[in-house]
């Protein structure tokens, strides 16, 4: 995971209140990728790490990733992994406005060679 330019990620600390903690888990996320921590095309960790990094469970894992790509802010592409979606500048709904659906947008990276390489360059 790419850091900070202090260098520095800020740890993933649930909080004790009534929200479940994938939407916590997603919500820390989108706010790396909102604060650019976490920059486009950039490879998130596998479901199975965030386990490890964040002390969760798979099922939470999924959770967060699943409301992340349903924001449109992540692309999971089948036995790549998931990517920090690009986001358009413009402030308008991101892949899901353009594309469709995240589902289109990870058929149409896999599809398309140089989309496929641009993401694994992140």
């Amino acid at each position: 995971m790419r850091r900070a330019a202090s260098g520095q990620v800020p740890p993933f600390r649930p909080e004790q209140s009534p929200g479940y903690l994938y939407e916590q888990l997603a919500a820390y996320l989108e706010g790396l990728i909102t604060a650019g921590t976490l920059r486009p095309h950039t490879l998130l960790p596998a479901e199975r790490r965030m386990t490890e990094e964040y002390g969760v469970s798979l099922g939470t894992a999924r959770h967060a990733t699943e409301l992340l790509r349903r924001r449109g802010l992540v692309v999971t592409i089948r036995s790549k992994g998931t990517y920090v979606a690009s986001l358009p500048s413009t402030g308008a709904a991101p892949v899901d406005a353009a594309m469709g659906s995240t589902d289109d947008a990870a058929t149409a990276v896999e599809g398309s060679e140089s989309g496929l390489a641009r993401f694994q360059e992140g």
